[in-house]
């Protein structure tokens, strides 16, 4: 009977043993000699002059003052965590540097930025060196989500970097929510000078770049009005690795400007299934802040249209506090 028991403790032990080797398997690897190199830009990318700009302006003195402080009132965060949220940051930093508005999507990403700004001193010089003028944070004081700029932003995103597994968990899910109807027939319509003028920030390091995007959304948008009558459901490749997303942003263009109320119907066969189950990022668009060099300040976080488009939707997270990200 005694022996019995024994037996049947050790199997039950085994098999828990076996779950948590199975689950450790499952989450990323967060190790700093994991994060892709070069922040991670897709290859055919011209951000060499904005990351140099941007690597310049970081001062290791700063940086390592950031990081103390980060883990001091995290102290259940690691260093390779901080690491990782750094480099996201940074990533969201080039977005800056690129949108006239640039909402902040996640609440761990956030916070390394709400540390940085503490040294008040480093920030402003960091803030003019990398974008010539201060960068402010404003905080997001208005409940209602914005899905149509969080869209924009997942467009952008993915014209530029690989999405790592870390990504879709620290910004939430992708591709979950149709780029606007205004925004889309505006890049349809518009001149590439007016749609630079509302949209995007230009300065002689992105000059090229801001073009380029311009350009591939126009194109975007022309291949889905290319593809509608012949095949009109829309018949795509599905994402399987991480990585280069860049044909997602394709699909999620081509429901937006056809089906944009039915949008997660058709788009949702085609994200990336896989990072939707591992992710415990808030499935609504809401941010915690906007990035601004406004000197007014009068922002205060609202859904701007040229963020990304309308504001829609709703939502049942009141805030990036109440766990928008993972």
């Amino acid at each position: 009977m005694i022996i019995s028991v024994i037996v049947g403790a050790l199997i039950v032990l085994g098999l828990v043993a076996a779950v948590i080797s199975m689950s450790r398997k499952s989450q990323p690897m967060l190790a700093k000699e994991n994060i892709p190199p070069n922040l991670g830009v897709l290859e055919p990318v011209q951000l060499q002059p904005l990351l140099l700009q941007l690597n310049t302006a970081f001062d290791d003195a700063y940086l390592r003052k950031v990081k103390q402080r980060f883990l001091q009132e995290n102290p259940k965060k690691t260093e390779d965590e901080f690491e990782w949220l750094l480099f996201e940051l940074k990533r969201y930093f080039i977005v800056a540097n690129i949108l006239k508005k640039a909402p902040m999507f996640s609440k761990d990403v956030d916070e390394i930025w709400h540390e940085m700004i503490l040294f008040t001193k480093e920030y402003h010089r960091f803030s003019e060196e990398f974008l010539g003028e201060m960068l402010h944070h404003i905080p997001n004081t208005n409940p209602e989500p914005a899905p149509q700029d969080r869209a924009f932003f997942d467009w952008v995103f993915a014209q530029l970097f690989q999405i790592t597994e870390f990504s879709w968990k620290a910004w939430g899910s992708f591709f979950q929510h149709p780029l606007s109807n205004e925004s889309l027939k505006e890049f349809k319509e518009n001149s590439k000078e007016e749609l630079i003028k509302k949209y995007f920030r230009q300065n002689d390091d992105n000059n090229q770049l801001v073009e380029n995007l311009v350009e591939r959304m126009k194109k975007q948008i022309t291949e889905a009005e290319n593809i509608y009558p012949i095949d009109k459901k829309g018949s795509f490749k599905k994402q399987r690795t991480y990585g280069d997303m860049t044909s997602l942003s394709f699909t999620m263009v081509f429901y937006s400007y056809f089906y944009f109320d039915e949008y997660w119907e058709y788009a949702k066969e085609y994200a990336f299934a896989q990072a939707a189950k591992n992710t415990s990022g808030c499935s609504t668009a809401v941010f915690c802040g906007t990035a601004s060099t406004d000197r007014s300040g009068d922002g205060h976080g609202e859904s701007h249209g040229d963020a990304g488009g309308d504001s829609g939707g709703s939502s049942s997270c009141s805030s990036c506090g109440s766990g928008c990200s993972s």
